[in-house]
């Protein structure tokens, strides 16, 4: 075997080990406590970024391995289950203003924090159940572990936006004339304080998605076999919706996207149904 196919055969490992050093990164820097939280969910992004260019670049240098695929697991274990449950740990802490050691605070407190295990959790066991499940071979059965993770790292980002990180509502305000400006501050402050901000509705959310892990809804698969409009418009529609929302948005899309990503497969799920029958 010569250099030069060795070094295409582990182009789509060195990206796979990429995402895990991501993930390994954006843990440490969750537990190092608030300043460091909005860089760790970059750090998840980055990750993800580096997952999905894995399998793309495995198709496109043919080189698709069993090997690739367990290592492929265990590093979305890492940064799709360990690093999110890290950010949400830390997260929670802040929201309640605690300091000191697991174990010295309240006990409520202490089964709120714990259970951001299961994060980890569903996303090791929604990994195990994509390996042996040969119907996932081009489709989902249940949220894939990057969108929950995307999830939670949007959370402290938007909690720290700004208004004026909003550029392209800026834009449109800028373009028409029409002044948004106390709109969209008192929008962007309401979801921080009311919605984003309060640990008692962030959790829930996170595990709420965390257990769609595990689910058996099957969720529409975003790789395409051919790029033909026709043959994927649920595909294509979705990812210019995303687009839209995201430019528009930024952050405060993310959870709106991924909401939209379940409603759109349990609808298109329905009418599979209803053709079937």
């Amino acid at each position: 075997m010569s250099v030069l196919t060795t070094l295409r055969k582990a182009v789509p490992s060195i990206l796979t080990c990429s995402s895990a050093f991501c993930g390994m990164l954006s843990t440490f820097l969750a537990l190092e406590g608030e300043k460091s939280l909005v860089w760790a969910c970059y750090f998840i992004l980055l990750a993800a970024l580096f997952d999905f260019s894995d399998g793309f670049a495995a198709r496109l240098l043919n080189a698709c391995s069993e090997m690739g695929k367990e290592l492929d697991s265990l590093a979305d274990t890492i940064s799709f289950g360990v690093a999110p449950a890290a950010i949400m740990y830390q997260f929670i802490k802040q929201s309640m203003r605690l300091k000191g050691n697991l174990f010295s605070f309240e006990t409520w407190q202490i089964v709120a924090l714990i259970s951001c295990i299961l994060i980890a959790v569903f996303a090791i066991l929604r990994l195990a159940k994509f390996n042996v499940d040969p119907e996932q071979a081009h489709s989902f059965k249940g949220l894939a572990s990057p969108a929950n993770a995307m999830f939670v790292a949007s959370i402290p980002l938007i909690d720290a936006m700004m208004p004026e990180d909003l550029y392209f509502l800026r834009f449109f305000q800028w373009v028409t004339g029409i002044d948004l400006d106390f709109q969209i501050t008192l929008g962007l402050i309401g979801l921080q304080v009311f919605v984003f901000g309060k640990w008692f509705i962030t959790l829930p959310l996170a595990l709420f998605f965390a257990a769609m892990m595990v689910g058996n809804l099957p969720m529409f698969s975003l790789k395409m076999k051919h790029y033909s409009y026709s043959e994927n418009k649920t595909v294509f529609n979705f990812l210019i919706f995303s687009a839209i929302m995201l430019l528009l948005m930024q952050w405060i899309a993310v959870p709106i996207i991924i909401l939209a990503y379940i409603i759109v497969s349990l609808v298109v799920h329905c009418k599979n149904k209803q053709n079937a029958q």
